[in-house]
Formats: C-alpha cells, structure tokens, sequence
C-alpha cells in the first residue's frame, strides 16, 4: 500500500516538472523571439522590431550601443549621443512629461542628436463637416466639457506639447505616391524610397529643413538646436527588421546616426522599463539563498504536519464495556491493579478504623487481635503468606464477637 502511493506521488511530481519545464520554455521561446515587446523596440526580433539594427550599430568598431529603460531625466552624456525614440504615438509626442522633454532639450542643445519616428499610419484623414457632424453626434454636452478638461490637463507644467513647443504640426494625407522623394541636394541619400504612412509634418518655424517629402509634403525634416540637432520621421519601417532584409538604406541609416560614437535606444515611451521587483530588490542584496531557506522550512512544516513521520499502525478498536462483567466484578479488578498485595490488609485496617467508631457497637476491643493476626501473616516469608487466610480469621472473630 505504502508502495502505491509512494508511486502516485511520483508520478505527479513528474507530471508536474513537465509542466513547469513547459511552460518555462514556451516563455523562453517568446522572449527570444521578442514579440512580448511592442513594435519598433531594440528588443524584438520579428519583422516589426529594430533589433537587427541595434545589434549591427553594436558590431561596428568604436560604435557603442546602448538600451535606455530608465526615465530619460536619468541618462546621463547625452551631448555626446544619438538618442532614438523609435515608433511614437503621435498623442505621446503631443503630451510628454515635462522632465522627459527637458532631458531631450539639454541633449541637444549639448551637442547630441535627437532621431524621433513614429508609428507608421495608412488612416485617410476625415472631411472637416463630417468630422464634425459625426463628433456632435458621439459626444455629448457632459462629454465636450471632460474633452475641454483634458485639455487643459494636458497644457499644464506636467505635460508638454512637443508639437507646439517646437513648430511643427501634423496631418494625414488623402493621396499621394508611396515613395517619398529627396528634397534636398544630400549626395550621400538615395533620391526616393518607399514610404508606408500617411502622415506629414506641417513646420510652423523656419528652422526646420525638409529632407524627404511625399505629395510634396515634409515626411522626414531636421533642425538644429544649439549644437545639436532634432530629426523627426513620420514613418518607422526604414529601421525595422524587415527593412533590414528587404529595403535596406545604409546611406540613410548612417545619417541618421549622425557623427556620434554612442547610439541610445529608448524603450521607455514604448512603455518598456526596468522595475526591479521584489526579485530583483533581492538578488541585489544577497537576500535570495535566505528566503529560500524560509520557503524550504515552510513547505518541512507543512509536510510535518500533513504526514507522520513513523509508521502508522492501524489500531484494533478495543470495547470501553464488558457486557459479561458486573460492578463488583470491576470494583475487584480496580482494586487489584492499584493496591499491592501485600498491602490489602494494611489498607483495609486503616479503612475499618476510621469507620468501626461510628456503628452501633464498639469493636475496638478486636483491634490488638486483628493488628497481631496481620502482623503475623506479614512476618512469615513473601511466598508462604496468605492475607485470604488471614482476612477470614479477623473476619470469625467478629462472629465470635
């Protein structure tokens, strides 16, 4: 029996280490493949990643590159860099956080450079009247005055407007040609390329200079700002994975990176950043091999009280009465079992003492005849003594009597 269950438990330990190992290396296989991590991030592998990128910056000579999953106020020597912030939401660039624009403003205007793309959109943009029509009917009065709120959340210190705090607006394209076109006299980049969003700068300050444009509309145009500059690109997929296979610029990608040694990648706005945890808060502390111990000693405690560690005997169940023995017949047994033998007349004197004073009769002539009789039943030998015997004889002298 004990065998059959010692082969149960076994068993499902077997099965489930081969879940655990399962599931671990599921888990292993999508990290590797990356595609738990948002599009356009270092860290993705599928076609819609830029981690070929990132890795072929790193295998260049005196070339570093370098992941940033900390807030950008953190960075440190970003004047001497190139930051990439690949895939933007237009709504992020529109609404940034205050300190995350002031980092991007001191890089630049140390001498770093500031590459922003964003996630390339096929949306059409929608008719002023219908636009119009269609969100009077969607949105209420309550609806329009959370809408204004929000705005004005939005244009508080915490949250800024890159859009309008640097000159440029943005819009989509109803048509238009899917190559953008070379706007500038650049030896060094192509003359068109494919471009695969809609969108389009509108620059609202002379500062900017337009490099690319579709429909004859900016797509790709950049500034300087103190003694660096700000790139913005509307469409990300130059620097994807699948570009990387299929319509790879190098002349492009080279000035994109600008004359900078060092090449940052942002993963912040892609929502990727490190949160140590209680894991990580315990390896860095050297506090890992003790909670394993307490893990150790709970699951002991647990197992303790779950399971006997000797041998369990089955008891016979034993019946608390005898039905073939009567009150008198227990009463002997109790006495047996808790008054030696030799001491039963002893007891038993000391029992009629403090009981014979108190009948009709006064016995206590018999008591030196009953002490002689128990003293010489005692002073023969253990093995010739009989206190039967001796009980009867006090016993007839009370008949006598």
């Amino acid at each position: 029996m004990h065998r059959a269950k010692l082969f149960r438990a076994l068993f499902l330990l077997m099965v489930i280490a081969l879940f655990v190992y399962g599931a671990i290396h599921l888990l292993i296989l999508r990290f590797e493949k990356g595609d738990v991590y948002p599009p356009y991030s270092s860290y993705r592998s599928d076609p819609l990643g830029t981690k070929a990128f990132y890795e072929a910056l790193g295998l260049l000579q005196r070339v570093e590159t370098v992941r940033q999953v900390e807030p950008l106020q953190k960075l440190s020597g970003l004047s001497e860099a190139t930051l990439f912030l690949f895939g933007l939401q237009v709504f992020h660039f529109c609404a940034m956080q205050q300190a995350s624009v002031k980092a991007l403003e001191d890089g630049a205007l140390g001498g770093g450079r500031i590459v922003i793309s964003f996630v390339p959109t096929r949306d059409q943009p929608t008719p002023p009247a219908k636009e119009k029509e269609k969100k009077e009917k969607e949105t209420p009065q309550e609806d329009a005055d959370t809408e204004k709120d929000e705005e004005e959340r939005l244009l508080n210190k915490e949250v800024v407007d890159l859009a309008k705090r640097w000159g440029v607006e943005t819009e989509l394209l109803v048509k238009g040609d899917i190559k953008a076109s070379l706007r500038m006299a650049e030896k060094e980049l192509p003359s068109s390329l494919p471009w695969h969003s809609t969108m389009v700068f509108e620059p609202q300050d002379p500062a900017w200079r337009i490099i690319y444009t579709r429909a004859e509309k900016p797509v790709l145009i950049e500034r300087s700002y103190g003694k660096g500059s700000i790139v913005l690109c509307s469409d990300s997929f130059f620097v994807s994975n699948e570009a990387m296979k299929r319509e790879r610029y190098p002349q492009l990608l080279s000035w994109v990176c600008g004359p900078h040694r060092k090449m940052v990648f942002d993963e912040t706005h892609l929502g990727v950043s490190k949160n140590p945890g209680i894991a990580g808060l315990l390896r860095k502390y050297g506090l890992a091999p003790f909670f394993i111990s307490l893990i150790v000693l709970a699951l002991l405690t647990i197992w303790k009280q779950a399971a006997r560690l000797g041998p369990v005997y089955e008891e016979e169940e034993k019946a608390t009465v005898d039905a073939g023995k009567d009150a008198f017949t227990g009463f002997t047994n109790l006495l047996r079992r808790n008054i030696p033998l030799d001491h039963i007349l002893s007891v038993c004197l000391e029992e009629w003492k403090r009981s014979f004073t108190h009948g009709k009769q006064d016995l206590s002539s018999l008591l030196p005849r009953i002490q002689e009789i128990i003293a010489a039943d005692r002073a023969q030998p253990k093995k010739n003594r009989n206190p039967v015997q001796a009980y009867r004889k006090i016993s007839a002298l009370g008949m006598r009597r």
